[in-house]
């Protein structure tokens, strides 16, 4: 399955004329362009390059010096690394890359800091079940948040300092979080869990409202626990969704919201999919209102670290109760402080530009393989909101891949 997979995806970014794999996967240097100031402002020594080890324990270079221009006007940053396992040694010296890449988690993080994880576990155990019966793959493995790649990030932010890790979801079920890795991860590493479809450890949720809201939603019940959060930090799986075409860091906010103030009668999140009169549920006129919820949960919840798993995921929805949902590979790492930009540079590995005009690209009725309406292009409507950038001519893509050979060392 890997051989045509890697054959299936080199066909998809070939397929793209703006999209080509040198284009965005080998560019400029660290130092060359102005960072977007998606992080909480904060200076702080970066991860140090020496400290980057391979999945030998040997110190290894990083990133790699295979570069061209990036163009003049890049204003965020967006590091891509290849990898082709979740092998934990692996997967962190990637990431640390990854983030020094980007100019280290001195922004983000301090010694003694609150961070949080925004993981995703939707549908549940029993399609979680599913997965490996009908797939042979893991759900971990084919479109929840891997747990390695949990681990990994949350060892790196203690390494920075961090005093007190939490990890958040609205999970539907206590199985998918104790069944399939997260909770070995947590307890291993000291770490909260937080269901956020509870309003503990408050005793209510709290309301807050949306500054100039994008839908007739002027405000969202939350976990107040997502205010304790000194950084926070999102790890979807990259894929593609049947109501918002694409899903990634932002659209894993959908995610924050407690089931229970959201859902009509199916046991999701409806109401965030209907129209003005919470009547449709699969029109045009939702996902329209989806894909701007999306926006302004963003706005009331700030990202500000994304980590995009692409490593091994899926396609054509986000999860096999879609229709042609099937598995696919792109043996990729996209890592970023702005997270309209992950998401851009991630919506290219399908091999869609992602400044398609609405109903366009990504978002439009015939990416899919069932029935999808198609939607509004909400990588652009946060970008004019001003949560980041969306056009890959102004995102400096970084090789952060790190490369096994052994430093000589004099």
């Amino acid at each position: 399955m890997k051989e045509k997979e890697s054959d299936r995806q080199d066909q998809r970014i070939g397929a793209n004329p703006l999209l080509s794999r040198r284009r965005f996967f080998r560019t400029t240097g660290l130092a060359a362009a102005g960072l977007f100031a998606a992080g909480c402002g904060r200076s702080k020594n970066p991860l140090e390059a020496t400290d980057i080890l391979s999945a030998t324990g040997q110190s290894v270079q990083s990133p790699s010096d295979d570069v061209i221009a990036a163009p003049l006007e890049a204003l965020t940053r967006v590091a891509t690394a290849d990898i082709h396992s979740y092998d934990p040694r692996t997967l962190k010296a990637a990431i640390q890359s990854s983030i020094e890449a980007i100019g280290g988690p001195g922004d983000l993080i301090r010694p003694g800091d609150t961070v949080g994880f925004k993981i995703n576990m939707t549908g549940g155990a029993s399609y979680a079940t599913r997965s490996t019966t009908d797939y042979g793959v893991s759900a971990v493995e084919l479109y929840w948040t891997h747990p390695e790649v949990l681990r990994a990030v949350m060892e790196l932010c203690r390494d920075a300092g961090a005093g007190r890790l939490i990890v958040v979801e609205a999970n539907y079920d206590t199985p998918s979080y104790t069944q399939w890795g997260y909770r070995d991860v947590v307890d291993a590493l000291g770490a909260e869990y937080h269901n956020l479809n509870d309003a503990h450890p408050y005793g209510n949720f709290r309301e807050e409202p949306v500054p100039d809201p994008l839908t007739h939603w002027e405000s969202y019940y939350l976990n107040g626990i997502l205010y304790d959060l000194d950084c926070f930090i999102s790890l979807p799986k990259t894929k593609r969704h049947l109501g918002g075409g694409i899903t990634n860091a932002m659209k894993n906010s959908i995610g924050l919201v407690p089931l229970s103030k959201y859902q009509k009668s199916g046991g999701w999140r409806e109401k965030l999919h209907c129209d003005d009169n919470l009547e449709a549920t699969n029109s045009y006129a939702g996902f329209k209102n989806l894909v701007r919820t999306i926006v302004d949960l963003c706005k009331i919840r700030p990202i500000h670290l994304s980590v995009c798993d692409a490593v091994l995921t899926s396609d054509f929805g986000e999860g096999p109760w879609i229709r042609g949902f099937e598995p696919v590979s792109f043996n990729t790492l996209i890592t970023s402080k702005d997270p309209v930009a992950a998401d851009a540079i991630a919506t290219t590995l399908f091999g869609y530009d992602p400044t398609a005009a609405d109903r366009g690209g990504a978002f439009a009725s015939s990416s899919m393989k069932t029935d999808f309406a198609g939607t509004d292009n909400y990588l652009r409507i946060a970008a004019e909101q001003g949560l980041g950038v969306y056009d890959p001519a102004r995102i400096e893509v970084i090789d952060a891949t790190v490369s096994t050979r052994v430093a000589v060392r004099g």
